[in-house]
């Protein structure tokens, strides 16, 4: 491996781990290959909720979000990466793939929400939103663990599910600090109502769904993190399928 991809490889998992370690110790199950390509996507998830704190009016975030368009549309179109150690990861790990386009692109136009400061309406408002960002991003982690951009639709869609739960009862009360008494109920139910569609997935795609397993426990401790008993929950999940 060249020392340009050892970098971006790295960027990326450090990125992961620093902001999003649910995921990152989720990711430490899967192979090399399908590791490297979960913490590609995570970065870019990670890149992405960081940008409303990042500047200062909407207009900047809009750019921001345009340049991560216009990577992909030219890794879509066969160019080269930018020189971005996130987008040099996305490409080596086959996001580029125009199946993942529309979808990929849907996650990006949903970061937009947050620059504009606009407040969630009710729990449904705030569900809807997380499914489109988070759980998006489990969705397109399983398409990207099971061979092909498109492989397993229903549990795909027990991702999106499982993954706007798992967002709520981690952090919904930091977003939506008005509904904090109705999250975990609706983390629960989003979690329980995905469990035997996930329970399905085959060893292989476990890894991306991992830190779902971590939902009910973020729901009882209202977000609060919880690091020993954590990786405990996700090895029990990873052996047993405890989700």
């Amino acid at each position: 491996m060249s020392d340009t991809l050892t970098h971006a490889r790295e960027y990326c998992s450090d990125l992961v781990r620093q902001r999003d370690e649910d995921r990152w110790l989720s990711a430490q199950y899967a192979n090399e290959n399908d590791c490297r390509r979960l913490l590609a996507l995570y970065a870019l998830h990670c890149e992405l909720r960081r940008i409303p704190s990042a500047v200062s009016e909407p207009a900047l975030g809009e750019i921001r979000l345009q340049w991560w368009r216009e990577a992909f549309d030219e890794l879509r179109g066969g160019k080269p990466p930018r020189a971005h150690p996130v987008v040099e990861e996305l490409g080596a790990a086959g996001f580029g793939d125009p199946a993942f386009a529309q979808r990929i692109d849907a996650v990006i136009d949903a970061h937009a929400r947050p620059l504009y400061g606009e407040e969630f309406g009710d729990i449904d408002d705030l569900s809807t939103w997380l499914g489109k960002t988070d759980g998006a991003v489990d969705a397109l982690a399983l398409a990207a663990l099971g061979g092909a951009p498109a492989g397993n639709a229903a549990g795909e869609r027990a991702a999106v599910e499982a993954g706007a739960g798992f967002a709520l009862a981690r952090e919904g009360a930091v977003l939506a600090p008005g509904l904090a008494g109705e999250i975990p109920d609706r983390a629960v139910r989003l979690a329980n109502a995905a469990k035997a569609a996930l329970k399905r997935l085959p060893a292989a795609q476990a890894p991306a769904v991992l830190h779902l397993a971590l939902t009910r426990a973020y729901a009882l401790r209202q977000g609060r993190a919880f690091a020993a008993v954590k990786r405990l929950r996700l090895f029990g999940a990873m052996a047993f399928g405890w989700f």
